[in-house]
């Protein structure tokens, strides 16, 4: 239970971060810098990699058919192989994806920094509103 408090009150904060915190481009700023670079780490160890993702891949795809409720696994098992396979036998692969996956399709700030209001008062509402519900819950 003071699990779900917690979620919620992050909740309540950052819907009224939305609400309150103005057209700053600080928090954007913060969040788009690059931690670390791992193509070079990565490459050297891409053989590893490869072998344990297509283990990885099968070991799911096995769960997937002895188990029907956890059908799920089959499409990650299969999309887990598919990277192992890059890994192992396309190398280039992880460079040229790092490269398309620096170009900024679009910038997710513009859409949320037009909707901020918005976002913060279902987020505030909906989190005061579950903790309304969670306290009257408590006192049956």
């Amino acid at each position: 239970m003071g699990w779900i408090i917690a979620a919620i009150m992050i909740v309540l904060v950052v819907g009224l971060g939305l609400l309150f915190i103005g057209r700053s481009q600080a928090p954007a700023w913060a969040l788009d810098q690059t931690i670390a670079y791992i193509d070079e780490k990565i490459s050297s160890v891409r053989v590893v990699a490869g072998i344990v993702l297509v283990i990885i891949g099968g070991w799911f795809i096995s769960i997937a058919f002895n188990y029907a409720a956890l059908w799920y696994f089959l499409p990650v098992g299969l999309i887990v192989i598919f990277f192992g396979l890059l890994y192992l036998f396309l190398p280039g692969w992880l460079p040229l994806l790092s490269k398309i996956a620096d170009q900024n399709v679009f910038s997710a700030d513009e859409y949320v920094y037009a909707a901020r209001k918005m976002i913060g008062i279902v987020l505030a509402v909906a989190a005061a509103g579950y903790i309304i519900y969670f306290t009257l819950l408590a006192k049956r």
